[in-house]
């Protein structure tokens, strides 16, 4: 029989996610039974990628999931995996990329990025260099035939209706503010 500790390894902090993972991999190794049948074998219907809630909500969830993917093969295979399982093959990237990345979550980045100084206000970060928006993505997505042209022109289209609503949105708010100091 296996100690408590041997049956369920616990996690001490995110600097040891990697073992932590490896020995929850080598717990499940050892405690083997078999094959299942045939019957049992089934894709996962509800993909997930463990510690994060999609679509992301926040810059800071985007970058712990890069530096995740980055750090551990086991956390980059879940998240391709779960790109893959959760968009539909007729969907385009734009118009399944809300299920992935909220627009708060977004506003920083573009696909080229910019670092200038005097536009805009907060720099944005490059998607291109991203392994969650580019490597990972295209792996998933090959099957679906996308390709890195397409992937990187849907990845632009994306970003183009994420500013748009936020532009809306900002226009709405702007006219709801004017109406309610006009009372």
């Amino acid at each position: 029989m296996l100690s408590e500790q041997q049956q369920n390894p616990t996690l001490v902090d995110a600097n040891h996610h990697e073992m932590y993972l490896q020995q929850l991999h080598q717990t499940m190794v050892d405690n083997f039974t078999g094959f299942p049948s045939p019957a049992t074998v089934h894709i996962d219907e509800n993909p997930t990628v463990m510690g994060f809630d999609f679509p992301l909500a926040t810059e800071d969830d985007i970058e712990r999931l890069e530096l995740a993917v980055k750090q551990s093969s086991i956390m980059r295979s879940q998240y391709v995996q779960y790109l893959n399982l959760t968009k539909s093959i007729h969907l385009t990237v734009v118009q399944s990329f809300s299920m992935f990345f909220s627009d708060f979550a977004m506003t920083n980045y573009s696909y080229y990025g910019v670092e200038r100084a005097e536009y805009p206000k907060t720099p944005k970060k490059a998607m291109k260099k991203y392994d969650v928006f580019s490597i990972c993505m295209l792996d998933a997505w090959r099957s679906h035939g996308i390709n890195a042209v397409v992937l990187m022109e849907q990845l632009k289209k994306a970003i183009y209706h994420i500013s748009r609503r936020r532009y809306t949105r900002n226009q709405v708010l702007k006219k709801k503010m004017k109406q309610l100091q006009g009372n």
